[in-house]
């Protein structure tokens, strides 16, 4: 099998143990340590590394391998911005399209996706069944280019969504935005498509930072204060 695609299979599993967190956001790990649980050379693995580097997966710990990219509030504000606007773009632009009813019809059954909380193989059907959802928007907007940068945002999210929807239910109301955006598409609606896409990745965004802000690694961890400078009184 050519090291390329062997690069590929190391990308992939890697990412999947990531979004699932199967793979802890700030765990260590080296790579030898992964191209023996993979069964593969430390080539391919060392390729997938660079890559999930550069789409932020992973950062690279000097002297000490590499380490899963944490979830801090900082992160997930600033990924829930750049989706804001590439999603309401995507959104209208599909709207814009003539959208393939094979499509709408795959984009409908995606929408009547849902998940039983305590169910972690449902939970991670529902997610996946989300991020393709939107993924098929971002190719129904017809720019190649702002699909894959979907992708890889969307994929990154999948991780925080996981942690959103276990510690929350919401999974009613996801359900509804996503017919709500599938309507205004199907009616060539663009500015509606905008509108109900970025009102939904705002109701996301609220949904996995309450989440976060409620675990006990947040709430219990002291507040950093900048030092002051002394004032020169007594």
């Amino acid at each position: 099998m050519p090291t390329e695609s062997l690069s590929d299979t190391a990308y992939t599993e890697l990412r999947s143990r990531i979004t699932k967190l199967e793979i802890l956001p700030g765990s260590s790990f080296t790579e030898a340590q992964i191209a023996l649980e993979l069964g593969l050379s430390k080539t391919p693995v060392r390729e997938a590394l660079t890559r999930l580097r550069q789409e932020g997966f992973v950062s690279v710990e000097p002297g000490a391998g590499y380490r899963a990219a944490e979830v801090t509030i900082k992160d997930t504000r600033e990924l829930f911005a750049l989706r804001v606007l590439l999603e309401g773009e995507a959104a209208a632009l599909a709207a814009s399209q003539a959208v393939r009813m094979a499509d709408l019809r795959q984009l409908e059954e995606l929408c009547a996706s849902t998940y039983a909380p305590a169910d972690t193989g449902s939970v991670d059907r529902f997610l996946e069944a989300n991020t393709q959802f939107h993924l098929m928007v971002g190719r129904a907007s017809g720019s190649a280019r702002l699909a894959q940068l979907l992708e890889v945002m969307l994929v990154q999210m999948e991780r925080l969504f996981r942690i959103g929807l276990l510690l929350s239910s919401r999974a009613d109301e996801i359900v509804h935005e996503h017919r709500e955006l599938l309507e205004a598409i199907m009616a060539g609606d663009t500015e509606m498509a905008r509108k109900v896409a970025v009102a939904q990745v705002r109701a996301s965004q609220r949904m996995v930072i309450d989440a976060l802000v409620s675990s006990d690694d947040i709430t219990t961890r002291p507040i950093a204060l900048p030092r002051l400078e002394a004032s020169g009184h007594g």
